[in-house]
């Protein structure tokens, strides 16, 4: 089949599918990239260049916004190819903006026509914008491109980030001192800080309180009972209940009952005496027999 007979929908799903492959495997390449900062981040720390380290984490920042940026263009990407044939009905621009705002449509195709600029490993995304165009019209991806036309504001700012504030470099250094269990000046002074608080909680009790409960004695009361505690006893402790764990065997059997049972017992030891007499005697009429009967044989 030649390439221009090729149906849309074909193109669009394999052009999609390949922009998946691609954008995963540049994430999983950014992450190993972001890793290795972060170690290089703590090593400049260890050797207190502070300074090189807060420029080296601006730039980690940026790969950070940009793996989000691919991440999200990823899902961009899956939801597109699970409706290629609502796309393959679109025919202009005015019905992707009518029929397909609430469904995610519309706004995962500006995206990725806008992101091209911004993601160069993934070329597979020209060929998208290319699709894009053939579909609706060449004016359609210039207008995106150029003028950010409903162009999500989330996609413009990861595109193009911002120098970070300072907080929040200060916050990535932190976390990579405290990770790497290297020295921080501020980290330092927040730990300083934190410490003193907590000590000047504990050295300064508020209040006239006596702390005498130690010296008075603990009552331990039945579950049952209803007394209150007092002053020599201000603690109370009550027992544990009596459950298939904890009980006793406390049960009294009545005399006539008792009586009757050990009568019972000693009446059965006697007949089973009875029984083993009877038993033997008949035991050795039988010997006596067979010793009989040999006799005779002979």
């Amino acid at each position: 089949m030649a390439p221009s007979m090729i149906p849309f929908t074909i193109k669009l799903k394999t052009c999609l599918k390949m922009c998946i492959q691609r954008l995963r495997y540049a994430q999983e390449k950014q992450q190993a990239i972001a890793k290795q900062s972060r170690r290089q981040v703590a090593q400049l720390l260890l050797t207190n260049k502070e300074q090189k380290a807060h420029y080296r984490v601006e730039t980690l920042i940026h790969d950070d916004i940009h793996i989000e940026l691919l991440e999200i263009l990823e899902l961009y990407c899956e939801l597109l190819l699970a409706r290629v044939q609502v796309i393959n009905d679109i025919s202009t621009e005015e019905q992707l903006v009518k029929e397909h705002m609430d469904d995610g449509i519309n706004e995962a195709i500006r995206s990725l026509i806008y992101a091209i600029l911004f993601v160069d490993e993934v070329k597979e995304l020209s060929q998208l914008k290319d699709l894009m165009a053939w579909k609706i019209n060449v004016e359609f991806v210039n207008g995106v491109i150029a003028d950010h036309i409903d162009v999500p504001e989330k996609i413009i700012k990861k595109c193009s980030p911002s120098v970070p504030k300072e907080e929040l470099v200060d916050l990535y250094l932190k976390e990579i001192a405290k990770t790497y269990d290297v020295p921080y000046s501020k980290l330092e002074n927040s730990l300083s800080s934190s410490s003193s608080n907590i000590s000047s909680d504990f050295s300064d009790p508020s209040g006239d309180i006596e702390d005498n409960d130690e010296e008075k004695p603990i009552l331990a009361l039945d579950n049952d009972d209803n007394d209150n505690a007092d002053a020599k006893h201000p603690i109370t402790v009550k027992k544990p209940r009596q459950n298939s764990e904890n009980i006793k065997n406390e049960l009294k059997i009545p005399k006539d009952i008792k009586k009757e049972v050990i009568e019972k017992k000693q009446s059965e030891k006697k007949t089973t005496k009875r029984k083993t007499k009877k038993e033997q005697e008949n035991d050795e009429l039988d010997e006596l027999k067979k010793r009989f009967d040999a006799l005779r044989r002979k």
